[in-house]
Protein backbone atom coordinates (compact mmCIF):
# COMPACT_ATOMS: atom_id res chain seq x y z
CA UNK A 1 0.00 0.00 0.00
CA UNK A 2 2.90 2.31 0.79
CA UNK A 3 4.36 1.58 -2.62
CA UNK A 4 1.08 2.44 -4.34
CA UNK A 5 0.83 5.68 -2.40
CA UNK A 6 4.38 6.62 -3.36
CA UNK A 7 3.64 5.87 -7.01
CA UNK A 8 0.55 8.10 -7.01
CA UNK A 9 2.50 10.86 -5.27
CA UNK A 10 5.32 10.61 -7.81
CA UNK A 11 2.88 10.82 -10.72
CA UNK A 12 1.24 13.91 -9.20
CA UNK A 13 4.64 15.54 -8.79
CA UNK A 14 5.56 14.75 -12.41
CA UNK A 15 2.23 16.13 -13.61
CA UNK A 16 2.78 19.28 -11.57
CA UNK A 17 6.24 19.76 -13.09
CA UNK A 18 4.90 19.32 -16.63
CA UNK A 19 2.08 21.79 -15.98
CA UNK A 20 4.44 24.29 -14.39
CA UNK A 21 6.85 24.21 -17.36
CA UNK A 22 5.83 26.97 -19.81
CA UNK A 23 5.33 25.85 -23.42
CA UNK A 24 8.24 26.62 -25.74
CA UNK A 25 7.56 29.78 -27.72
CA UNK A 26 7.51 29.43 -31.48
CA UNK A 27 10.13 31.38 -33.40
CA UNK A 28 7.74 31.74 -36.34
CA UNK A 29 7.76 35.28 -37.79
CA UNK A 30 7.60 35.37 -41.59
CA UNK A 31 7.89 39.13 -42.06
CA UNK A 32 10.85 39.43 -39.69
CA UNK A 33 12.42 36.33 -41.23
CA UNK A 34 12.32 37.72 -44.79
CA UNK A 35 13.65 41.07 -43.57
CA UNK A 36 16.54 39.56 -41.65
CA UNK A 37 17.30 36.94 -44.30
CA UNK A 38 17.94 39.85 -46.67
CA UNK A 39 20.20 41.35 -43.97
CA UNK A 40 18.23 44.58 -44.01
CA UNK A 41 18.62 44.90 -40.25
CA UNK A 42 22.43 45.24 -40.54
CA UNK A 43 24.93 47.63 -42.15
CA UNK A 44 26.45 44.87 -44.29
CA UNK A 45 25.15 46.38 -47.54
CA UNK A 46 27.33 49.41 -46.89
CA UNK A 47 30.37 47.29 -47.69
CA UNK A 48 28.98 46.75 -51.19
CA UNK A 49 28.11 50.42 -51.76
CA UNK A 50 31.61 51.66 -51.07
CA UNK A 51 33.43 50.09 -54.07
CA UNK A 52 30.75 51.30 -56.48
CA UNK A 53 31.07 54.86 -55.18
CA UNK A 54 34.88 54.59 -55.35
CA UNK A 55 34.52 53.48 -58.97
CA UNK A 56 32.32 56.49 -59.68
CA UNK A 57 34.72 58.96 -58.10
CA UNK A 58 38.00 57.57 -59.42
CA UNK A 59 36.76 56.95 -62.96
CA UNK A 60 35.89 60.64 -63.26
CA UNK A 61 39.50 61.51 -62.45
CA UNK A 62 41.01 58.79 -64.64
CA UNK A 63 38.88 59.77 -67.64
CA UNK A 64 39.01 63.52 -66.92
CA UNK A 65 35.21 63.77 -66.77
CA UNK A 66 33.28 66.55 -65.05
CA UNK A 67 29.84 65.93 -63.60
CA UNK A 68 27.07 68.31 -62.62
CA UNK A 69 25.42 67.85 -59.26
CA UNK A 70 22.24 66.32 -60.70
CA UNK A 71 24.21 63.69 -62.63
CA UNK A 72 26.13 62.83 -59.51
CA UNK A 73 22.97 62.55 -57.40
CA UNK A 74 21.33 60.31 -60.01
CA UNK A 75 24.33 57.99 -60.21
CA UNK A 76 24.66 57.80 -56.42
CA UNK A 77 20.98 56.89 -56.12
CA UNK A 78 21.36 54.25 -58.83
CA UNK A 79 24.35 52.74 -57.05
CA UNK A 80 22.62 52.74 -53.66
CA UNK A 81 19.38 51.19 -54.90
CA UNK A 82 20.97 48.60 -57.23
CA UNK A 83 23.58 47.45 -54.73
CA UNK A 84 21.02 47.26 -51.91
CA UNK A 85 18.53 45.03 -53.74
CA UNK A 86 21.37 42.86 -55.09
CA UNK A 87 22.68 42.41 -51.56
CA UNK A 88 19.18 41.53 -50.32
CA UNK A 89 18.65 38.89 -52.99
CA UNK A 90 21.96 37.12 -52.68
CA UNK A 91 22.03 37.19 -48.88
CA UNK A 92 18.70 35.41 -49.11
CA UNK A 93 20.23 32.89 -51.52
CA UNK A 94 23.39 32.42 -49.50
CA UNK A 95 21.47 31.66 -46.33
CA UNK A 96 18.91 29.28 -47.81
CA UNK A 97 20.52 27.27 -50.59
CA UNK A 98 22.39 24.67 -48.57
CA UNK A 99 19.54 23.79 -46.26
CA UNK A 100 18.04 21.41 -48.81
CA UNK A 101 21.01 19.07 -48.70
CA UNK A 102 20.38 15.65 -47.25
CA UNK A 103 23.90 15.37 -45.87
CA UNK A 104 23.73 15.70 -42.07
CA UNK A 105 27.23 17.22 -41.90
CA UNK A 106 26.43 19.99 -44.38
CA UNK A 107 28.88 22.85 -43.81
CA UNK A 108 26.90 25.76 -45.27
CA UNK A 109 24.31 28.05 -43.79
CA UNK A 110 21.50 26.36 -41.89
CA UNK A 111 23.25 23.16 -40.86
CA UNK A 112 26.40 25.07 -39.97
CA UNK A 113 24.53 27.92 -38.26
CA UNK A 114 22.94 25.40 -35.89
CA UNK A 115 26.43 24.56 -34.62
CA UNK A 116 27.56 28.16 -34.09
CA UNK A 117 26.12 29.80 -31.00
CA UNK A 118 25.91 33.35 -32.38
CA UNK A 119 24.23 32.11 -35.60
CA UNK A 120 21.37 30.16 -34.00
CA UNK A 121 19.17 33.26 -33.93
CA UNK A 122 19.31 33.67 -37.72
CA UNK A 123 15.95 33.33 -39.52
CA UNK A 124 16.16 29.74 -40.79
CA UNK A 125 17.85 28.10 -37.78
CA UNK A 126 15.48 30.02 -35.49
CA UNK A 127 12.41 28.83 -37.43
CA UNK A 128 11.13 32.27 -38.41
CA UNK A 129 10.32 30.93 -41.88
CA UNK A 130 10.64 27.70 -43.82
CA UNK A 131 13.15 26.91 -46.56
CA UNK A 132 10.35 27.03 -49.13
CA UNK A 133 9.38 30.50 -47.99
CA UNK A 134 13.02 31.58 -48.21
CA UNK A 135 13.13 30.42 -51.82
CA UNK A 136 9.89 32.27 -52.55
CA UNK A 137 11.48 35.44 -51.14
CA UNK A 138 14.51 34.88 -53.36
CA UNK A 139 12.34 34.51 -56.48
CA UNK A 140 10.54 37.73 -55.55
CA UNK A 141 13.85 39.60 -55.21
CA UNK A 142 15.29 38.60 -58.62
CA UNK A 143 13.02 40.70 -60.90
CA UNK A 144 13.38 43.60 -58.48
CA UNK A 145 17.17 43.38 -58.77
CA UNK A 146 17.14 43.40 -62.56
CA UNK A 147 14.44 46.09 -62.84
CA UNK A 148 16.01 48.51 -60.36
CA UNK A 149 19.47 48.12 -61.91
CA UNK A 150 18.20 48.68 -65.45
CA UNK A 151 16.02 51.67 -64.53
CA UNK A 152 18.70 53.46 -62.49
CA UNK A 153 21.98 52.51 -64.21
CA UNK A 154 20.85 51.42 -67.67
CA UNK A 155 22.29 48.68 -69.88
CA UNK A 156 25.86 49.43 -68.77
CA UNK A 157 24.77 48.88 -65.18
CA UNK A 158 23.17 45.54 -65.99
CA UNK A 159 26.23 44.36 -67.97
CA UNK A 160 28.67 45.34 -65.22
CA UNK A 161 26.51 43.88 -62.47
CA UNK A 162 26.24 40.53 -64.29
CA UNK A 163 29.62 39.23 -62.95
CA UNK A 164 28.51 40.21 -59.43
CA UNK A 165 25.29 38.22 -59.83
CA UNK A 166 27.05 35.17 -61.29
CA UNK A 167 29.76 35.06 -58.63
CA UNK A 168 27.18 35.60 -55.89
CA UNK A 169 25.26 32.58 -57.15
CA UNK A 170 28.23 30.22 -56.89
CA UNK A 171 29.78 31.71 -53.74
CA UNK A 172 27.92 29.50 -51.19
CA UNK A 173 29.26 26.35 -52.87
CA UNK A 174 32.84 27.57 -52.51
CA UNK A 175 32.65 26.84 -48.79
CA UNK A 176 32.43 23.15 -49.64
CA UNK A 177 35.27 22.83 -52.12
CA UNK A 178 37.96 25.34 -51.16
CA UNK A 179 39.76 26.64 -48.09
CA UNK A 180 39.59 30.23 -49.33
CA UNK A 181 35.98 31.14 -50.21
CA UNK A 182 36.84 34.68 -49.04
CA UNK A 183 38.70 35.21 -52.33
CA UNK A 184 35.46 34.65 -54.24
CA UNK A 185 33.71 37.08 -51.89
CA UNK A 186 36.50 39.58 -52.58
CA UNK A 187 35.90 39.25 -56.31
CA UNK A 188 32.15 39.76 -55.82
CA UNK A 189 32.41 42.98 -53.82
CA UNK A 190 35.44 44.15 -55.80
CA UNK A 191 33.46 43.80 -59.03
CA UNK A 192 31.03 46.42 -57.69
CA UNK A 193 33.70 48.93 -58.76
CA UNK A 194 32.72 48.46 -62.39
CA UNK A 195 29.03 49.52 -62.25
CA UNK A 196 30.16 52.75 -60.59
CA UNK A 197 32.91 53.17 -63.17
CA UNK A 198 30.65 52.54 -66.18
CA UNK A 199 27.91 54.82 -64.81
CA UNK A 200 30.29 57.76 -65.31
CA UNK A 201 32.02 56.78 -68.55
CA UNK A 202 28.84 55.52 -70.21
CA UNK A 203 30.60 52.62 -71.94
CA UNK A 204 32.45 49.40 -71.20
CA UNK A 205 35.67 50.08 -73.11
CA UNK A 206 37.57 51.66 -70.22
CA UNK A 207 36.76 49.07 -67.55
CA UNK A 208 40.28 47.62 -67.68
CA UNK A 209 41.55 50.91 -66.24
CA UNK A 210 39.55 50.15 -63.11
CA UNK A 211 41.39 46.87 -62.43
CA UNK A 212 43.79 48.34 -59.82
CA UNK A 213 40.80 49.61 -57.86
CA UNK A 214 39.17 46.18 -58.23
CA UNK A 215 42.24 44.46 -56.79
CA UNK A 216 42.52 47.01 -53.97
CA UNK A 217 38.90 46.36 -53.02
CA UNK A 218 39.16 42.58 -53.35
CA UNK A 219 42.25 42.57 -51.10
CA UNK A 220 40.38 44.67 -48.55
CA UNK A 221 37.38 42.32 -48.59
CA UNK A 222 39.51 39.22 -47.99
CA UNK A 223 41.29 41.20 -45.26
CA UNK A 224 38.21 42.26 -43.27
CA UNK A 225 36.48 38.92 -43.83
CA UNK A 226 39.47 37.19 -42.25
CA UNK A 227 38.96 39.30 -39.14
CA UNK A 228 35.29 38.32 -39.17
CA UNK A 229 36.11 34.63 -39.66
CA UNK A 230 38.42 34.62 -36.65
CA UNK A 231 35.30 34.76 -34.45
CA UNK A 232 34.18 31.38 -35.72
CA UNK A 233 37.49 29.57 -36.19
CA UNK A 234 36.97 27.14 -33.25
CA UNK A 235 33.44 26.32 -34.47
CA UNK A 236 34.63 26.03 -38.08
CA UNK A 237 37.21 23.45 -37.06
CA UNK A 238 34.59 21.39 -35.23
CA UNK A 239 32.07 21.61 -38.07
CA UNK A 240 34.62 20.90 -40.80
CA UNK A 241 34.23 24.25 -42.53
CA UNK A 242 37.01 25.20 -44.93
CA UNK A 243 38.19 28.78 -44.57
CA UNK A 244 41.31 30.90 -44.67
CA UNK A 245 41.06 31.44 -40.94
CA UNK A 246 41.27 27.69 -40.35
CA UNK A 247 43.98 27.21 -42.97
CA UNK A 248 46.22 30.00 -41.65
CA UNK A 249 45.71 29.26 -37.96
CA UNK A 250 48.08 31.22 -35.73
CA UNK A 251 49.93 32.64 -38.77
CA UNK A 252 47.01 34.85 -39.80
CA UNK A 253 48.79 38.11 -38.81
CA UNK A 254 51.39 37.67 -41.55
CA UNK A 255 48.76 37.17 -44.23
CA UNK A 256 46.71 40.11 -42.97
CA UNK A 257 49.80 42.33 -43.20
CA UNK A 258 50.37 41.11 -46.78
CA UNK A 259 46.76 41.95 -47.69
CA UNK A 260 47.17 45.39 -46.12
CA UNK A 261 50.24 46.06 -48.31
CA UNK A 262 48.29 44.97 -51.40
CA UNK A 263 45.44 47.36 -50.59
CA UNK A 264 47.76 50.32 -50.16
CA UNK A 265 49.75 49.48 -53.33
CA UNK A 266 46.66 49.17 -55.54
CA UNK A 267 44.97 52.25 -54.05
CA UNK A 268 48.19 54.15 -54.77
CA UNK A 269 48.24 52.95 -58.37
CA UNK A 270 44.61 53.99 -58.83
CA UNK A 271 45.16 57.38 -57.20
CA UNK A 272 48.12 58.13 -59.46
CA UNK A 273 46.13 57.28 -62.59
CA UNK A 274 43.23 59.45 -61.41
CA UNK A 275 45.57 62.36 -60.54
CA UNK A 276 44.07 62.65 -57.08
CA UNK A 277 44.65 65.71 -54.91
CA UNK A 278 46.25 65.87 -51.43
CA UNK A 279 42.74 65.34 -50.01
CA UNK A 280 42.91 61.74 -51.18
CA UNK A 281 46.57 61.13 -50.36
CA UNK A 282 46.55 62.60 -46.84
CA UNK A 283 42.99 62.31 -45.55
CA UNK A 284 42.18 59.19 -47.57
CA UNK A 285 45.08 56.82 -48.13
CA UNK A 286 47.11 58.18 -45.20
CA UNK A 287 44.33 57.44 -42.71
CA UNK A 288 43.67 54.08 -44.39
CA UNK A 289 47.32 53.04 -43.99
CA UNK A 290 47.34 53.97 -40.30
CA UNK A 291 44.20 51.91 -39.73
CA UNK A 292 45.63 48.85 -41.49
CA UNK A 293 48.63 48.92 -39.16
CA UNK A 294 46.38 49.30 -36.11
CA UNK A 295 44.01 46.50 -37.21
CA UNK A 296 46.74 43.91 -37.72
CA UNK A 297 48.55 44.83 -34.51
CA UNK A 298 45.39 44.76 -32.35
CA UNK A 299 43.99 41.36 -33.43
CA UNK A 300 43.96 39.09 -30.37
CA UNK A 301 43.62 35.42 -31.33
CA UNK A 302 42.73 34.53 -27.75
CA UNK A 303 39.71 36.83 -27.77
CA UNK A 304 36.94 35.73 -30.11
CA UNK A 305 35.36 39.19 -30.01
CA UNK A 306 38.54 40.89 -31.23
CA UNK A 307 38.04 40.04 -34.91
CA UNK A 308 34.41 41.13 -34.83
CA UNK A 309 35.33 44.54 -33.44
CA UNK A 310 37.95 45.07 -36.15
CA UNK A 311 35.45 43.95 -38.80
CA UNK A 312 33.01 46.64 -37.61
CA UNK A 313 35.85 49.16 -37.62
CA UNK A 314 36.42 48.33 -41.29
CA UNK A 315 32.80 49.12 -42.08
CA UNK A 316 33.37 52.60 -40.69
CA UNK A 317 36.76 52.89 -42.42
CA UNK A 318 35.12 52.10 -45.76
CA UNK A 319 32.47 54.73 -45.06
CA UNK A 320 35.19 57.24 -44.24
CA UNK A 321 37.07 56.52 -47.49
CA UNK A 322 33.79 56.85 -49.41
CA UNK A 323 33.15 60.30 -47.89
CA UNK A 324 36.72 61.36 -48.77
CA UNK A 325 36.28 60.08 -52.34
CA UNK A 326 33.04 62.03 -52.78
CA UNK A 327 34.68 65.11 -51.28
CA UNK A 328 37.58 64.75 -53.72
CA UNK A 329 35.13 64.46 -56.61
CA UNK A 330 33.16 67.48 -55.43
CA UNK A 331 36.28 69.64 -55.15
CA UNK A 332 37.91 68.63 -58.42
CA UNK A 333 35.32 67.19 -60.81
CA UNK A 334 31.90 68.54 -59.82
CA UNK A 335 30.45 71.39 -61.88
CA UNK A 336 28.05 73.68 -60.05
CA UNK A 337 27.29 75.84 -63.09
CA UNK A 338 23.99 74.11 -63.78
CA UNK A 339 22.69 75.07 -60.36
CA UNK A 340 22.41 78.69 -61.46
CA UNK A 341 20.30 77.69 -64.47
CA UNK A 342 18.11 75.49 -62.28
CA UNK A 343 17.62 78.32 -59.80
CA UNK A 344 16.75 80.80 -62.57
CA UNK A 345 14.23 78.36 -64.04
CA UNK A 346 12.56 77.80 -60.68
CA UNK A 347 12.45 81.58 -60.04
CA UNK A 348 10.91 82.19 -63.46
CA UNK A 349 8.25 79.56 -62.83
CA UNK A 350 7.45 81.13 -59.47
CA UNK A 351 7.09 84.65 -60.93
CA UNK A 352 4.90 83.49 -63.79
Amino acid sequence: MGTGTNTVTLRKQQTAIVCATPPKESGRNLRKGVWQLARLHTKEAWLCWYPAVWGLCLSAGTQDIRLDILQMAKILFGIWSSVTVTHCAFCTWDQCEASLTAVPSDICDVEFDKQVERCKVRPLPAGMLTVGEAYAALLAWLPIVFGVTYLTLGEAGVCTFAPVWILSTIYPFMKRVTSFPQIVLGAIIGAAVFPGWASVTGDLTTLSQGLPLFFATASWVVYFDLFYAEQDRPDDIKAGVKSLAVLLGDHVHFFLAFLGILQIAFFTMTGLRAQMSPVFWILGLGVWTANVIWHVASLDLNNRKSGGKIFKANIMLGLYMTVISVLELALSRLSLSDLGHIGQSLTGMHVS
